[in-house]
């Protein structure tokens, strides 16, 4: 269960009664409640980890499993019990089952309010089953046990078998359950053995009389009061005493990165203003195959947060990206980036980041093992960079125009960078790479294993990357000329085996010599620094996307969702050119950002024009901006949130428009608000020109722990906010549907002022 630093938040408490998100000024209220968090909140942090490398697999036996967390299954169950995390009053019925000792090893305890919980892992029992009743599984694959006959099972499988026979006895089974229903319906805590009893016999009473024992009850959840983050937790308090606005341009000091090849996903903590890894290097093995699947990563990715106790964003490297395909019925669907359009990849590269944030419960960005690996070849932090930028010529330099490649039997990827900077433009499709490798003619051109002294083997192999390097350099986005090839990856291991063998091959093949060959990162190291500071990078730029989506959206006087064309084609216009008023040069362009008033630094304004300039004309046509200003916005109804500073900004753009901003604040387990859910996102659609519907849960990670118990004093979920100009106008809890229709209404001037205070008498709003 998510949790909150309970001690260190009490002398915030009566501020946090006022839930006050803006004044005067967005910036400088901001500034202020920045402030005011950073005086009353203490840092908490880990004590500093061995910068020694320590690579980890997976649990072997019960004494490892209890080290990485009770959600680790054991080696040996025997039965699987499926409980609410999230509820008190579950996590005191486990607390009794466990405190038996005789279950430990045999009991798997599987907590399905985790985001992680997959139903396909355990017999296909969803959420909603699991909530109904009690579901126990067998290790053998057999029926799932429900009901009382799972009780039995499970309570005599850790030494509690008594408590179904007392149970039996009527007067006691009674009191019992009359004691567990009022424990249950205020999500009570209790302790102690008296208490363990307590829960065990109203459970067993409550089953034999057939009486509902769910937590789904009523139209709220109460506890989050309960809710605690890891003391040792990092990442979650990251530039909490930083400026507003440093906050979006200078991006976080430290990042999880993560590596995913070979069937393995490697992370560690990267400080990405030093380069220095500042935690183990934790390694999660898939199962064949699993790389393709994004739930699998995502759990394995979710696994290695939890264990490095890491609250922050988080980066990871992957083969591709992913997105929901509507003529499989929204199943996700790989694809290699380079198979994509540029625009496409951006959509689906969002798309696999939100996918991973629902699973991870963090911000994450996603880059490719490509253009993990050219970041890591600049070397950024160390004396390659340096040399570089007093125009030496570096072993890891990026100057002019640079390809990356890692390749295996089973793929080839590439990135191409522009002095440093990715080309998010570079359209590969040409090249048809993903299907071109595979072709049965490289059937037996395989990577040779480092021993092997056949020179066709190599041969063969260095014909393969030649005849590919060549494809890429035909793409018209290389046309100009690349200045080298970083080979990355396992292709790097024994690059010198087959290397020299390429320039001569290219000309056969091609008519012309390759790009000179240079020997990249090969090891996982390199790959989770490269992710890490790729991932810096991506969260700075996106932030700063944010803000020119904000500045067009106070230009033209709306909301950035409900800016027009014609609007948008207003402002193009007035830096559109004597010739042809639907294309500016990218000059013109920077002078258009920087009229709005917002300054980038100049890696990210090439960047942003690679965003744009699809076509890589080196101008931008109206057209071009349109289609990059819609891709930036977003479509997405009832958008969720994962951090705190993401609500600062939407209530940032919202700000003197005459939009107001409704957010509701659930948990990953509350029943009542995965039942409103629909009802809440057609509302968002029926009022969007009058108001922007965000949600966010409040158990997902520190950052959200700490919006919703400390910042909004959320009591239980889910709760309803509505914002005008950055400030609470109306709050309420449950998920009575009339009672949020008029609430909106009201706040919206469809019905008039005070009439939901006169049906509902709520307390007063603050």
């Amino acid at each position: 269960c998510p949790s909150g630093r309970r001690r260190r938040r009490r002398a915030r408490r009566a501020h946090a009664q006022t839930p006050m998100l803006a004044s005067s000024s967005p910036v400088a209220a901001a500034a202020s409640r920045t402030a005011a968090h950073a005086r009353s909140r203490t840092r908490g942090r880990a004590p500093p980890r061995s910068r020694a490398l320590v690579i980890r697999a997976s649990a072997k036996d019960d004494d490892d499993a209890q080290k990485r967390g009770p959600d680790v299954e054991p080696a040996n169950w025997k039965y699987a019990y499926l409980f609410d995390g999230a509820c008190p009053v579950c996590r005191s019925l486990k607390s009794a089952l466990e405190s038996t000792g005789k279950g430990k090893g045999k009991v798997w305890y599987v907590d399905i309010s985790e985001p992680s919980y997959d139903a396909k892992k355990h017999q296909g029992i969803t959420f909603e089953q699991a909530m109904e009743t009690i579901h126990v599984l067998k290790r053998d694959g057999g029926e799932p046990l429900t009901g009382l006959p799972a009780i039995e099972a499970l309570f005599a499988e850790v030494g509690m078998g008594w408590a179904v026979k007392l149970a039996t006895m009527p007067a006691i089974g009674l009191a019992a359950s009359v004691m567990y229903k009022l424990i249950s319906s205020n999500r009570l805590k209790i302790g102690g053995a008296m208490g363990a009893s307590v829960m065990a016999l109203g459970r067993v009473g409550m089953e034999i009389r057939g009486e509902k024992a769910s937590c789904s009850e009523g139209d709220e959840c109460r506890g989050i009061a309960d809710v605690k983050v890891d003391e040792e937790a990092r990442g979650g308090e990251e530039d909490s005493d930083a400026p507003f606005e440093s906050m979006y341009a200078e991006g976080p000091k430290a990042i999880l990165g993560a590596y995913a090849s070979g069937g393995i996903v490697s992370a560690a903590i990267v400080n990405v203003r030093t380069g220095e890894i500042d935690s183990e290097l934790l390694q999660e093995s898939l199962e064949e195959g699993a790389l393709l699947d994004i739930e699998a990563v995502g759990a394995a990715l979710r696994s290695l947060t939890k264990q490095l106790k890491w609250q922050g964003g988080v980066a990871i490297a992957l083969p591709g990206v992913w997105h929901a395909d509507e003529k499989l019925a929204g199943k996700n669907v790989y694809s290699a980036i380079e198979s994509v359009s540029p625009l496409e990849g951006r959509r689906e590269r969002e798309e696999t980041e939100e996918l991973l944030r629902n699973a991870v419960g963090l911000d994450v960005t996603v880059v490719t093992g490509a253009e993990a690996h050219g970041y890591g070849h600049q070397d950024l932090w160390g004396d390659a960079a340096r040399r570089q930028k007093i125009g030496e010529n570096a072993d890891g330099a990026m100057n002019g125009l640079t390809g990356v490649v890692t390749a295996g039997h089973e793929a080839v990827h590439v990135a191409l960078f522009k002095d440093g900077v990715l080309r998010t433009n570079a359209d590969f499709r040409e090249a048809d790479l993903a299907i071109s490798w595979i072709e049965p003619e490289w059937a037996n051109a395989k990577p040779p294993p480092a021993d092997c002294t056949d020179e066709e083997q190599w041969s063969a192999w260095a014909t393969r990357i030649a005849v590919h390097l060549a494809k890429v350099e035909a793409c018209r986005c290389a046309r100009g000329g690349l200045a080298r090839w970083v080979v990355s990856g396992s292709a790097a291991q024994n690059f010198d085996k087959w290397s020299h063998l390429v320039p001569k091959l290219s000309v056969v093949q091609a008519g012309k010599a390759a790009a000179p060959l240079i020997k990249g990162g090969s090891n996982q190291l390199e790959g989770v620094r490269g992710a890490a500071a790729g991932g810096a990078f991506r969260f700075r730029y996106t932030a700063d996307v944010r803000r020119v989506r904000a500045a067009i959206g106070k230009e033209v006087g709306r909301s950035p969702q409900l800016v027009s064309s014609i609007q948008l084609r207003e402002l193009f216009g007035k830096f559109g050119g004597d010739i042809n008023e639907d294309m500016i040069d990218l000059d013109a362009f920077v002078r258009m950002v920087s009229a709005m008033g917002v300054r980038l630094p100049e890696d990210e304004v090439r960047e942003l024009v690679c965003d744009i300039d699809i076509a890589c004309e080196q101008s931008v046509s109206f057209d071009q901006f349109e289609a990059w200003y819609k891709s930036v916005i977003g479509t997405e109804v009832a958008q969720v949130l994962h951090t705190e500073s993401a609500v600062d900004q939407v209530l940032n753009e919202e700000m003197g428009t005459g939009r107001a901003v409704v957010l509701q604040v659930g948990f990953t387990s509350c029943n009542p608000c995965k039942k409103f859910l629909p009802h809440f996102e057609q509302s968002a659609r029926n009022n969007r020109e009058k108001a922007r519907f965000v949600r966010i849960y409040g158990n997902e990670n520190a950052s959200t722990i700490h919006l919703a118990r400390d910042r909004l004093a959320v009591k239980s979920t889910p709760t309803f906010f509505v914002f005008k100009d950055g400030e609470v106008t109306h709050m309420h809890s449950g998920s009575n549907e009339e009672k949020f229709d008029d609430a909106i209404a009201e706040q919206l001037g469809e019905i008039p002022a005070g009439t939901f205070a006169e049906k509902y008498a709520p307390v007063a709003s603050p």
